[in-house]
């Protein structure tokens, strides 16, 4: 009998135990311990912030196009990508290809070469090419593509 009675007060001793060390080591500090404690009316404001990762979108092939630079014809080579947090984007994005590369191509066929020649002139490109893409597939709001990277730029 007297075995029992220490077995339990033991296993009870070890189950505190682990309780107590769950709930000072193990606890993460941002939830309360207590369900319903912390959530005043400044906790209850502040959104939760969740990380999504960006999806690419490549537009294959790469653009080639020529334009003219003082009397002389000059060829521009661009692969890009197009960045969006929602699929739902991108897919809108590759329906819409056909629409898409013609409206870049005639952006890039207008061009200066020596605007081009410059960090400036690359930047303004790129951004110009975003509002084109977004113009052209009427993307508003949230769904937008988020950014255009250049994934390969030659002049010649």
């Amino acid at each position: 009998m007297k075995k029992i009675i220490i077995i339990a007060v033991v296993v009870l001793l070890l189950a505190g135990g682990g309780v107590a060390a769950y709930m000072l080591l193990g606890k993460d500090s941002s939830t309360p311990a207590v369900e319903g404690a912390g959530t005043g009316p400044d906790q209850a404001e502040q959104p939760q912030e969740v990380e999504v990762d960006p999806i690419y979108l490549a537009l294959d092939p790469a653009f080639v196009v020529n334009f003219e630079n003082n009397g002389s014809l000059r060829y521009l080579q661009l692969s890009l990508q197009v960045m969006a947090y929602d699929q739902a984007v991108l897919d809108k994005v590759a329906a819409n290809t056909p629409a898409v590369r013609n409206e870049l191509i005639m952006l890039f066929s207008g061009q200066d070469y020596d605007r081009l020649n410059t960090l400036e002139g690359k930047e303004g490109l790129r951004k110009s090419v975003l509002d084109s893409i977004n113009r052209v597939v009427k993307l508003k709001g949230d769904g937008v593509v988020q950014d255009v990277f250049f994934t390969g730029f030659v002049m010649q």
